[in-house]
């Protein structure tokens, strides 16, 4: 529409430049003028709308070349992060507690999240864990305009906390719950990757070998956009063999139904 507009304008420049030779221009306009002051008046409209026109086609080309160079630098920067060379970092399980949540508050368009422990999170939790559940309620209904999307890993105990939860965000038009069918309970890790994507661009691996916290570390921080997109994808694929028990608009009958008599 800019586009237009400048060359708009810019026809319109080179029509009044012009119209001066064209004969039935020159005619009723230039050469019917009869005094000097008639010709003054005429001349001087004449010039106003040239600078008019002129003014307007330098602030359109100005605006134009501001959208361009950003839309380069934006170009630029993607670029840079797909070639960047891939950066892991590994994290113990508070240390992603407070990134992750962190991230969360700053994200500006999705954050997706999976958990598949078999047993809820509050299941011999450290103070660490527990405040960052109980916070992260807090970030999903204080940030409305982000989607918040959690799977998780369906088991008897954990049927339950997921009811927990969807009554927690009933209120929400943001955040969405769905549930995994996986390994028997009995077994404590899953077959899937639990994986943690915000906005396209960062991703987490989580509970890499364990789901307790480990001296070393149990998860991993991943920057680069190709890995970001791979999880992204990879994430989308689990929630469509999943089941959603809570979405905005469910009412607690439709939420208990999907959580302990819908079909996985």
């Amino acid at each position: 529409m800019k586009r237009f507009s400048l060359f708009l304008v810019l026809a319109i420049q080179v029509a009044l430049s012009a119209s001066p030779f064209v004969p039935i221009v020159r005619k009723d306009i230039w050469s019917a003028q009869t005094s000097v002051n008639a010709f003054a008046s005429t001349l001087a409209a004449y010039v106003g709308l040239q600078f008019v026109c002129l003014g307007a086609l330098i602030g359109l080309a100005l605006l134009d070349l501001e959208q361009q160079t950003k839309k380069s630098t934006n170009s630029f920067a993607t670029l840079l992060q797909l070639h960047t060379p891939l950066q892991a970092r590994r994290l113990k399980e508070g240390d992603f507690y407070k990134e992750f949540l962190g991230n969360c508050m700053k994200a500006r368009h999705y954050v997706k999240i999976c958990y598949f422990s078999a047993v809820p999170p509050d299941h011999g939790a450290p103070s660490s864990r527990e405040a960052y559940y109980k916070e992260m309620i807090r970030v999903m209904k204080h940030n409305p305009t982000t989607v918040f999307k959690r799977i998780i890993r369906d088991s008897t105990a954990n049927r339950s906390w997921a009811e927990q939860l969807a009554i927690q965000l009933g209120n929400t038009t943001n955040c969405s719950i769905a549930m995994l069918k996986d390994m028997d309970e009995s077994h404590t890790m899953p077959l899937a990757l639990s994986v943690q994507i915000i906005d396209g661009t960062d991703s987490w691996l989580v509970a890499v070998a364990e789901h307790a916290g480990s001296d070393m570390y149990r998860d991993l921080a991943i920057s680069n956009l190709l890995v970001a997109e791979a999880f992204d994808k990879y994430f989308d694929r689990l929630w469509d063999l999943s089941t959603i028990v809570f979405q905005p608009g469910y009412s607690q009958d439709q939420i208990r139904h999907a959580i302990f008599e819908g079909d996985r």
